[in-house]
């Protein structure tokens, strides 16, 4: 851990932050030389270099109670990532701790990795973390206005390690009701948006987002759905049960998109030992957990689904369903009772994750944006970040084209066919 705050410290790094309002006037016990420090304590910026998580742990754990940001910037999930997967891809930490007149602003869990032979500023989280960002205390904007944080940039960067390229990806525009800094300094749109939206207070009212044809196809698939067996909901409720099912989900998720010609982190051992270390986190409010469920007929599963919880926010990151059933919608069906499952525990938000679908659509039609940071920080770097930057590019055009994306779809399935 390498500390940097004010005068004295061994990396010495000292920021201006917003003045204050004038001190008031001199009296017996408000002298000039009191007020002077008050104000410089107001004022200084702090920052805090963590090189591993062992150190970092008690420190953002504190941080991440009251902050703001998303599940995937909590300490359980970057743990069970770095430990199963960013350790093995070489991936260093560099987690920073940024305080303002000694109370902690922001944590930025950074890292370095290596592309293209170039050191890179990167998010931690790799292929695990849909959203990637800082988490921000919850006063940020009062005590540091988005518009003067890209004035500290260049003081953030001297904090860091040596680094040529900063490759900071999948940040979405906003961390809960605060606008997120790091999208002020500039960058380009990501190849995918992002589905989140408010939940209604009461279960009975979720259907009423819904044109009222969809409400009525979906009673005409419920009907259909019980017509066939029994059928059942249930949301694992123990450690050792949400990891016998998230295996599950996790082998028919792989098997899906690997018959779609996809190869995925599903099936990639590292990235489910990380989900299956995550499924044994105790359920505790307010702490991350998963919620893994399951909708089944006569005993089989029909659908399934791998989501986090963190504080008010359930986001869903794995989602299955058995294609013989597809003409009742079981995946849409099983997500509505996931959704209600949500209201009933009085989360606020349900996240549909990254990527578009045409049934997140009918939740939320309105994306919210992510985007992407890549640029140079030093001459070694400029090669890099241009074949970077071409390459997001490439991805964006090819996902944002539905003609290319549907040649590409089929493309994938003929191969796997032969």
């Amino acid at each position: 851990m390498i500390e940097s705050v004010g005068e004295g410290a061994s990396m010495r790094e000292t920021v201006e932050a917003p003045r204050p309002h004038a001190p008031r006037a001199v009296t017996p016990r408000n002298w000039p030389g009191r007020v002077e420090r008050r104000v410089a304590a107001r004022r200084a910026l702090g920052f805090t270099l963590f090189t591993s998580f062992i150190e970092a742990e008690s420190h953002w754990r504190r941080f991440e109670a009251e902050a703001v940001g998303t599940g995937f910037q909590s300490y359980d999930w970057l743990a069970a990532w770095h430990a199963a997967v960013g350790t093995a891809e070489g991936v260093t930490p560099a987690i920073l701790m940024i305080s303002l007149g000694g109370k902690p602003l922001m944590l930025a869990p950074f890292g370095i990795e290596r592309r293209m032979g170039a050191r890179c500023l990167v998010w931690l989280g790799g292929k695990l973390a849909d959203y990637k960002g800082p988490l921000l205390a919850r006063d940020f904007a009062e005590r540091l206005p988005v518009g003067r944080f890209a004035a500290l940039w260049p003081a953030i960067h001297r904090a860091l390690p040596k680094h040529d390229v900063v490759l900071l990806e999948n940040q979405p525009a906003r961390l809960g009701a605060l606008a997120n800094p790091f999208v002020a300094l500039g960058g380009e749109l990501a190849p995918d948006a992002a589905y989140a939206f408010t939940l209604p207070t009461d279960a009975e009212d979720l259907s009423l987002i819904f044109r009222p044809e969809t409400r009525r196809n979906d009673r005409v698939k419920e009907r259909k759905l019980a017509s066939k067996g029994e059928v059942a909901f249930r949301i694992a409720q123990t450690p050792t049960e949400a990891r016998a099912l998230a295996r599950e989900i996790l082998d028919a998720k792989a098997a899906q998109l690997r018959h779609q010609g996809i190869v995925s982190i599903f099936a990639d051992e590292a990235h489910r030992a990380a989900y299956l270390e995550l499924a044994s986190l105790p359920r505790e409010d307010g702490l991350m957990h998963l919620q893994v469920a399951a909708l089944t007929l006569d005993g089989k599963m029909i659908s399934g689904s791998i989501a986090h919880v963190w504080h008010d926010r359930a986001t869903l990151m794995v989602h299955v369903y058995d294609p013989q059933h597809a003409k009742i919608s079981p995946g849409r069906l099983h997500l509505l009772r996931l959704m209600r499952a949500s209201i009933g525990a009085k989360h606020k938000v349900y996240d549909l994750s990254v990527g578009h679908a045409p049934y997140k659509e009918s939740f939320c039609d309105t994306p919210m944006p992510l985007y992407t940071l890549i640029e140079a920080a030093t001459p070694w770097g400029l090669g890099a970040s241009t074949v970077l930057n071409a390459r997001r590019g490439v991805r964006r055009a090819i996902k944002t084209n539905e003609r290319l994306m549907g040649w590409l779809r089929s493309a994938r399935t003929r191969l796997v066919g032969k």
